[in-house]
């Protein structure tokens, strides 16, 4: 899966681990059946690092910042497979327009949450990954504990989710709802669905109980499914003019909340 590390610049986009990058970087079932994604830059390559979790393999190409070459250094120390890549092979296996010269590939995270749950968020058939990168990279800011993920939901390893997640992936405990053992994360929590002008407001809920908040897409809501598990609904008050908030600013109002009430009860 990995190839062999070689001194050698791989200068061709038609190498076979070029080709897995690529795939890796476009296609969902590509990165399930291998079960690896790519992170891309020195920042989230630091992160990575700082976590100590293990990669599988890192491409970098010669004119890498010293910040950059010390953390490929570091990675090569761990046992990942270093491949040097020439500009144009960052640039075909890169998800971004400017690639930053260094990219990780690493096995999915099987992080576990505590055993003692009282802040699940759960994500509802969200589908642009702009959103979903901001709302799991908030989630972990908030002190969510764990997130759930419903069948139709982005992929959190869409490269654009891992970007705007800004390393939320590496510590944050991220399930598909589906998955064995998920549903046991909502044990003895109130479920609240995140909707548009029904129910509570935001701040007049007791945040103390242990607590699941679903948001759904802006569109449709929350899934019939949820519905029927719900507690009850709550909302974020806007002018009548406003047709919507948008998903993220509406999760991150509602997470900060819950952890505002939290520590004035702590």
């Amino acid at each position: 899966l990995d190839g062999e590390p070689t001194d050698k610049m791989i200068t061709s986009t038609s190498n076979r681990i070029v080709k897995m990058v690529r795939a890796l970087q476009s296609r969902r079932s590509a990165r399930r059946e291998e079960g690896l994604f790519i992170v891309e830059g020195v920042r989230l390559a630091y992160e990575v690092v700082a976590e100590g979790l293990p990669v599988q393999f890192v491409f970098h190409t010669d004119n890498l910042s010293e910040r950059g070459k010390g953390l490929v250094n570091t990675l090569a120390r761990h046992g990942a497979v270093i491949h040097v890549v020439s500009e144009g092979v960052m640039k075909a296996a890169s998800s971004t327009a400017s690639p930053s010269g260094i990219l990780l590939a690493l096995p999915m995270p099987e992080l576990s949450p505590p055993e003692m749950l009282n802040f699940v968020l759960i994500i509802d058939k969200l589908a642009d990954p702009g959103n979903m990168g901001t709302i799991l990279r908030t989630a972990y800011a908030a002190g969510v504990q764990a997130v759930l993920l419903t069948k139709g939901t982005v992929d959190p390893y869409n490269p654009k989710v891992v970007r705007a997640a800004m390393g939320a992936h590496l510590r944050l405990p991220i399930r598909d709802l589906d998955d064995a053992g998920a549903h046991d994360w909502l044990e003895g929590l109130d479920i609240w669905l995140a909707e548009r002008g029904v129910g509570s407001a935001y701040y007049d809920v007791d945040w103390s109980s242990p607590a699941a908040v679903v948001i759904g897409s802006e569109s449709h809501g929350p899934s019939d499914t949820l519905r029927s598990l719900a507690t009850g609904e709550v909302y974020v008050p806007v002018k009548e003019e406003t047709e919507s908030l948008n998903a993220a600013i509406a999760t991150g109002i509602i997470l900060f909340e819950i952890a505002r009430q939290r520590v004035i009860v702590a």
